[in-house]
């Protein structure tokens, strides 16, 4: 019997871990995650708000690194405007597809393309990534780099929100805050040094590990799972028995994964294969493919669910709770801007953070229940 509590489908859908955007003036950032909830109009817009406390607190000559698909929100690039008009160094890296925003262009009006200045706004190459150049790859990025905010320094935040009304009003989003882990945060600033230079690298794969996290940075070449991250990461880290306090009543490993696309099969016969090993699955999804679903459906220790009507889910998340890479009873999650498709991994600019916390994946798992809730089961 699944280890199941009943106060997670009525579990909070923001959590306030992090800076809270009722006193930004006041609250101190700290390591944690932000959910906004689409279908209750008080918490919508809770990641914008998480952001723009930590804009309007980043301290005078400090600097604010942002890379980010879809930017549309005036009220965000007012923000970024006044931050920069005070003194702190704003620099923004944005995909074509942003390019003709009203919020874009007032940015590049104040901020200019000049990257020997202290601020400035790139956009990636009209039809391709700014890293990524195979087929027609996106800058897919959604993440947030504070130098000095609020008093902490080196604040990370990882996003699978673009900064529109939809992602806020429409979309289940998730961002996570990580506070201090200084290599992480380097390997990211690193990341959008490389985003801004333009530089086509289609192998640009790298990660970087330093205490609690690890950061993976797309787009990775190759033709097989045996280069495919995500199952890289089920195939060698995954055990599905022998937990004694965290996972199933009987100590079996869970697996729930919150995802937007989800196409690629090599991770399906994983899953499977992890289910027929007594690992439970629980999925929660906007789009599948047939492949996929045929290979996913069938198996009692897999469940799946879709967010229809007018809501989707638009995070890309993975929450591991039992038995990874060796160490039992372990609560771990591998968040960002990576949908499980090819693209995704092969094509896009792309990043994604791996965060071994009880604290932060318990803020998932619940996170998970609600859209579990306002789904509709498949299977």
């Amino acid at each position: 019997m699944r280890r199941i509590l009943g106060a997670a489908l009525t579990g909070a859908i923001v959590a306030t871990a992090c800076l809270s955007p009722t006193s930004p003036a006041t609250a101190a950032v700290t390591s944690g995650a932000v959910f906004n909830n689409p279908t209750v109009a008080a918490q919508q817009y809770a990641i914008v708000d998480h952001l723009r406390g930590l804009i309007q607190n980043a301290a005078s000559g400090s600097t604010i690194r942002i890379a980010m698909y879809h930017f549309t929100l005036t009220r965000m690039s007012n923000d970024l405007i006044a931050a920069h008009e005070r003194g702190v160094n704003v620099r923004l890296v944005l995909d074509s597809q942003s390019r003709d925003y009203p919020a874009v262009r007032d940015l590049v009006a104040t901020l200019g393309t000049d990257r020997t200045k202290r601020s400035w706004v790139t956009i990636c190459t009209t039809g391709r990534a700014c890293i990524g150049n195979l087929n027609t790859p996106i800058m897919h990025n959604k993440f947030f780099l504070f130098s000095n905010t609020s008093g902490a320094t080196n604040v990370l935040v990882q996003s699978s929100a673009n900064l529109t009304n939809d992602n806020a009003e429409r979309y289940w989003n998730n961002a996570v805050t990580l506070v201090g882990n200084t290599a992480v945060y380097n390997a990211y600033v690193n990341y959008f040094n490389d985003l801004a230079a333009q530089v086509k690298n289609n192998d640009y794969y790298r990660t970087t590990s330093s205490g609690n996290a690890k950061a993976y940075f797309f787009p990775r070449a190759g033709t097989n799972s045996s280069t495919d991250t995500i199952y890289n990461m089920l195939d060698e880290n995954v055990t599905c028995e022998g937990n004694t306090t965290v996972g199933t009543e009987t100590g079996r490993t869970i697996l729930r994964i919150g995802m937007w696309y989800f196409s690629r099969n090599g991770i399906a016969q994983k899953l499977r294969e992890l289910a027929d090993q007594k690992c439970w699955v629980d999925i929660v999804y906007t789009t599948m493919d047939a492949d996929v679903r045929s290979i996913l459906d069938g198996h009692p220790r897999i469940k799946l669910y879709r967010i229809t009507g007018d809501y989707i889910v638009h995070s890309k998340y993975l929450l591991i709770e039992g038995t990874y890479a060796g160490q039992r009873n372990t609560k771990w999650v591998v968040t960002g801007s990576h949908n499980w498709t090819n693209a995704a991994l092969r094509e896009n600019d792309e990043a994604m953070l791996r965060i071994q916390s009880a604290a932060i994946h318990d803020q998932y798992r619940s996170n998970f229940w609600a859209l579990r809730a306002a789904a509709v089961p498949q299977n």
